[in-house]
Formats: C-alpha cells, sequence, structure tokens
C-alpha cells in the first residue's frame, strides 16, 4: 500500500467529496499582519484535529466525503485578476461536483467578496451572509482603494444579491454605521434565504485567537460563537470561510481555533 498523508486521512476525488477545501492566499490589501499563509497553517490544525466530537455525537471526518483542491493561484497586488482566479476556480469546482460544500481558507477578507457572488450566482438566489467579525468592513473605500479587505461588506452590499447579519463587530466608523442601511444588521438569525458563513478570526478576542490580521480587544469567546451558530441550525447553509489567519507556526493558537470554526460548521450540515 501506498501510505501517504494528505490533509484528511481518507480523500475522496471532487466529483465523489461532500466537501472540498480551497485556499485563497491572498494578502495584498491587508493593512495589519500578512495573513498569506493563513490556508497553509489551518490545514496543518486541520490535521491535527479530533473529528470526534462528545459534546455534539458526531465525527465530521467519517460522516462526510473530503477533498482538498489545493490553493487558488492569486496574483499578489492585483484583486481584479485575482478575483476571476477565483471565480474562475469556484465554477470548474460546481461543473464537476454541482452538490459540493466549499469551505476557503484565507487570506485576508477580500476574498469573501468574490466567493459569495461566485456562490450566489451558481444556485441564482439571494444570499444572507453570517459574518463573525470585529469590524463592519463597511467602507466605500480606503486611501482611494475600492477594494480592500475592510470594504469588502459595503461592496457586497450594493450588488444588491445579499444581506449580511453581523456579530461580534466592536470596531466601526459612523460611515460604517450609516452604511448598514444596504442590508446590513446585528445578530444571526435562521433567514429564509441560503446561508453564506463567512468568520474574520479577529471576532475572537485576542486571548485565544492573536495571530490575526487585525487584532481588536473584547472579542468573543469559542463558546459564544458555538452558540450563535447553532442558531443556524437547520438553515441552506451553501458555503463557508475562515479568513485573516497570520499564523506563522504549526499549532498556533489561531490556526487550532480556526480548525475547530469549520468543524462546528460541517457539524451543522
Amino acid at each position: 500500500m501506498f501510505h501517504t498523508k494528505r490533509t484528511f486521512d481518507f480523500e475522496y476525488p471532487l466529483k465523489e467529496a461532500d466537501v472540498c477545501l480551497i485556499g485563497i492566499p491572498f494578502s495584498s490589501t491587508e493593512i495589519g499582519q500578512d495573513v498569506k499563509y493563513g490556508p497553509l497553517f489551518i490545514r496543518e490544525a486541520i490535521k491535527n484535529l479530533t473529528g470526534h466530537n462528545p459534546s455534539a455525537g458526531k465525527n465530521i471526518f467519517t460522516e462526510k466525503k473530503f477533498h482538498d483542491a489545493g490553493d487558488v493561484e492569486i496574483v499578489p497586488g492585483s484583486w481584479k485578476l485575482t478575483e476571476k482566479a477565483i471565480t474562475d476556480a469556484i465554477e470548474e469546482m460546481f461543473g464537476e461536483n454541482k452538490s459540493v460544500f466549499p469551505v476557503f481558507l484565507g487570506g485576508e477578507h477580500l476574498i469573501t467578496l468574490a466567493c459569495a457572488k461566485a456562490i450566489s450566482e451558481h444556485i441564482g438566489e439571494r444570499v444572507s451572509i453570517a459574518d463573525f467579525d470585529a469590524h463592519r468592513d463597511l467602507l466605500s473605500e480606503w486611501l482611494g482603494e475600492k477594494h480592500s479587505h475592510i470594504t469588502w461588506a459595503y461592496h457586497a452590499l450594493k450588488t444588491g444579491k445579499f444581506e449580511i447579519m453581523q456579530f461580534g463587530c466592536r470596531a466601526f466608523s459612523p460611515e460604517e454605521e450609516k452604511n448598514m442601511k444596504f442590508g446590513a444588521f446585528d445578530g444571526i438569525k435562521r433567514p429564509d434565504m441560503p446561508v453564506y458563513i463567512s468568520v474574520d478570526l479577529d471576532v475572537f478576542d485576542p486571548s485565544i485567537a492573536p495571530e490575526v490580521g487585525t487584532q481588536q480587544a473584547g472579542g468573543i469567546t469559542f463558546e459564544e460563537f458555538k452558540k450563535e451558530i447553532k442558531k443556524l441550525k437547520g438553515a441552506k447553509i451553501i458555503g463557508m470561510d475562515v479568513v485573516e489567519c497570520a499564523s506563522r507556526e504549526v499549532e498556533s493558537r489561531t490556526a487550532h481555533i480556526a480548525a475547530e470554526v469549520i468543524r462546528s460548521v460541517l457539524e451543522l450540515i
């Protein structure tokens, strides 16, 4: 037998998979710590994650078939070209398996704009984004730049394809509060429309997730996250991302939290 170990002990071809992992190491607009190695260290944390969760009574690694598609070949410094690469990758993924559940690993939060748009177009429906984040990311521009990890939510709302449920936000400007009128609101609830989950790791308190793009004191605990995510049980969850991981070593606290976030969401679907 050819003994090798990849991200998952038992990987399946994409066409047979229930879950597809895709890394997007884009970090070109990040104003804090570089997050381009996030996919690498989150994968390492997943390898060391125990699948069985006694509290949930589930083991996602035996209940679901996984496929790791690798990383999107991003174009550093160019969001326009990177967005096209992300969109093309997602279209190819669904072309191979139209019902697979995508898990995107960032990378900066701007990737959510491309991922959510591509999935919304794939299903042909308006989507509710459950956004866990210390920041609202509802600025219309940043220093003259339209597309940034702190403007993605504004531009998502302006497409008319999304509403955004935000939880954990504790640092934002008057402009961002004003821009909530376009379709953002506080609190997680189970909506009638499909749900895309986006978790910026700075939503957690720096004491448990210190290696993030932009730290913000006063964050939530992991237990608080699990309590909120359970509100989406029964909803049509169509995909997720975990972003802003600035880890620099294997088995970092932040990467471990990211892996636990992924397991918690996959236990819902």
